[in-house]
């Protein structure tokens, strides 16, 4: 059941929609047509990173990386002709492939969209999630023979949560980076750290491997940068009473779409009955949204689903605003906040603490 607040706008008014009135369904076709940027990154440069001055692996990252993308070669480069193939003068040796490891906050989704942006001819952005949905829609072989097209394959938050996904992501890269195509890549784990502490990694020492040989890695030390540009302890205060969140949310007006206002139970429940494919489908005609009741979430399958829409939201760039029956850092429970998924937590309460201080 949805919140009671639901009655859609009209003239001046912004529309006012509930969970039960957006149609989340999406097809494949539409996830592979979003393959670019999400709204917060869509102009994201070399240029406008930011890198903190106490941290030389930033600005060596930024070097690092212009030349990468520079490297890559467009069509229209010349070849030469080795040992009975035909090979772009400029093909660099060594992994194809390059994995921005670091801590949340450091920048790294912003120099992968930088990447993006400064790469010419057929390039691709998607989260690994996506990767992987696309993969399981359209089989593995027809999914790799599409990607080969692109010049260079941009997938943000690689991780490796299963046996599955471990196999999944080793087929993919092996047989992509065959041939022009080049990936970049984000974690917040070092390649051959994947996987520990969410199943026997152990057993996959050899698969992870290979993985992991096909990237450079880039790691990107340095703090939270919202600890630089926010308050630490202002998601705290930015929590708002029940009475004050659906004041404010009365007097929201989206600057495009509609807003939502929902108790948390209803959203979590409603997120248990969707594919996380279509979380963000979910969002897109919203341009606020204002949760009531955050609480302690008991189980870890409704925390994890929770963190995948935050991190859409907070790529959408959507107005945020909540109220809590506890301090933000409780949402997660200690039983399992600091095991295997310690850093996705971390990292979303990071965005969090942004998205509620960000103005409207």
């Amino acid at each position: 059941m949805t919140s009671s607040i639901s009655t859609a706008g009209t003239g001046d008014t912004p529309g006012i929609l509930t969970l039960d009135q957006i149609n989340a369904a999406v097809t494949v076709q539409e996830v592979v047509a979003g393959f670019v940027p999400p709204p917060r990154f869509a102009h994201a440069s070399f240029d406008t990173y930011r890198p903190d001055p106490g941290e030389p692996s930033q600005t060596a990252a930024v070097t690092q990386l212009r030349t990468y993308v520079a490297d890559i070669a467009p069509e229209d480069k010349p070849r030469a002709r080795f040992f009975g193939r035909w090979r772009r003068q400029s093909e660099p040796e060594g992994p194809k492939g390059m994995y921005l490891d670091g801590g949340y906050g450091v920048g790294k989704t912003h120099l992968l969209a930088a990447s993006y942006h400064a790469t010419s001819g057929l390039k691709a952005y998607l989260s690994f999630q996506e990767l992987a949905y696309v993969i399981g829609a359209m089989g593995m072989a027809a999914s790799v023979e599409a990607f080969k097209k692109y010049t260079l394959v941009c997938v943000d938050e690689f991780e490796l949560d299963d046996v599955g996904n471990t196999m999944l992501a080793k087929t993919f890269i092996t047989n992509v980076t065959q041939g022009d195509s080049h990936i970049i890549t984000t974690s917040n784990t070092l390649p051959s750290d994947l996987g520990m502490g969410r199943f026997a990694a152990e057993s996959f020492r050899r698969e992870i491997g290979q993985i992991a040989a096909a990237f450079t890695v880039l790691r990107i030390e340095g703090v939270d940068y919202r600890h630089r540009n926010f308050q630490a302890d202002a998601s705290l205060q930015d929590l708002m009473t029940p009475e004050k969140l659906r004041a404010a949310f009365e007097a929201y007006h989206p600057a495009n779409g509609a807003k939502l206002y929902a108790t948390f139970a209803d959203l979590t429940a409603h997120l248990a009955r969707l594919h996380p494919i279509s979380y963000q489908r979910l969002l897109d005609p919203l341009g606020g949204v204002f949760i009531e009741g955050l609480s302690p979430m008991e189980d870890q399958d409704i925390a994890l689903r929770f963190v995948h829409l935050i991190d859409k939201l907070y790529d959408q760039g959507i107005h945020f605003a909540a109220s809590a029956t506890c301090e933000l850092a409780d949402i997660f429970k200690p039983e399992y906040r600091d095991k295997g998924y310690a850093k996705k937590y971390r990292r979303c309460l990071s965005r969090l603490g942004e998205l509620l201080q960000e103005p409207g």
